[in-house]
């Protein structure tokens, strides 16, 4: 996970902008924010089509599927900021190989997290989330961009008063 350390030490310095105006460690910023990821993965499933059998409709451009990947990976290492997740830590190693069985896997194991968050759940959400973006057909180097991108557009937000 050392290869994401750059987008992990940008996204801390977001999160600090926000806690100085809102309380990231109260129970109910902590259940919204769960609720928020698993609102982000739905966005990004969506946006992939994975699980629309029906529809011969194609998945969205790669630039709009990275954007919303982005979101996912941008909230998981908040959790981990929250609980001091190292990025050289060890993690678990996914191996899934179907895109709608990691979403499934996404939404159970993010479905885990509760107010009192587990250090153990929250990498493994990580470890996921790094795995369907290979899954997604996304190089390292794709995720760093997609996700400084999204959390200097945040910055910029956050700056103009959201």
């Amino acid at each position: 996970m050392k290869q994401f350390e750059i987008i992990y030490e940008e996204n801390k310095k977001l999160d600090e902008m926000f806690d100085k105006l809102y309380d990231n460690h109260d129970i109910k910023t902590i259940e919204k924010n769960i609720v928020e990821l698993l609102v982000e993965i739905g966005e990004l499933a969506n946006e992939t089509r994975c699980f629309k059998y029906w529809s011969n409709k194609k998945p969205s451009d790669k630039e709009i599927i990275l954007d919303e990947y982005a979101d996912c990976f941008i909230m998981t290492l908040y959790f981990c900021n929250m609980v001091n997740v190292s990025l050289d830590e060890d993690f678990i190693v996914v191996n899934e190989t179907d895109v709608v069985t990691q979403f499934k896997e996404l939404y159970k194991v993010v479905s885990k997290l509760d107010c009192n968050l587990d250090k153990n759940i929250i990498k493994e959400i990580l470890s996921n989330i790094v795995n369907l973006g290979k899954l997604l057909n996304f190089t390292n180097q794709d995720i760093i961009d997609g996700c400084m991108t999204k959390i200097n557009r945040n910055k910029q937000r956050f700056e103009m008063g959201f």
